[in-house]
């Protein structure tokens, strides 16, 4: 059970990694790009963002599933890498809620000139997604 969860977990940050790499490609994408264009660009951030809370939900659900399998006073206590790669997740869900906040802030203003830091939060996203994968394979080996 406990190697069907970890794939599963693994999966689904990679899931997490694809889709903000996608989101990635797609500010880029956005920069210079005015009217209609501009608009379906963000319409696509949108959506993407809105599987990510369900992705980064279910990594949650997922990691919360292995500690009990491991036991959490283990986990938490004796794995340095686990506490590492949690702290990565972390840093993943706070980028990915920034890069809501910041995509909403923009779609109601309609300011273009927040599209780097929107860039910013998106690649804080898919650095700490690629870091939490290394992470979790150290941490969950054996």
């Amino acid at each position: 059970m406990r190697q069907l969860l970890l794939m599963a977990h693994l999966i689904l940050i990679a899931m997490g990694t694809g889709m903000s790499f996608s989101n990635l490609v797609n500010v880029r994408l956005s920069q210079g790009e005015q009217g209609e264009r501009f608009k379906a660009l963000g319409v696509q951030r949108r959506v993407i963002a809105q599987i990510g809370d369900g992705i980064i939900a279910l990594i949650w659900l997922s990691g919360f599933a292995l500690i009990l399998t491991m036991g959490a006073r283990e986990a938490l206590a004796s794995n340095g890498w686990f506490q590492a790669k949690l702290a990565f997740v972390v840093l993943l869900t706070l980028n990915h809620f920034m890069a809501r906040r910041t995509a909403g802030v923009m779609a109601r203003s309609g300011n273009a000139a927040l599209l780097p830091r929107l860039q910013m939060f998106i690649g804080g996203v898919w650095l700490s997604a690629v870091v939490a994968i290394c992470l979790a394979v150290l941490a969950f080996r054996g």
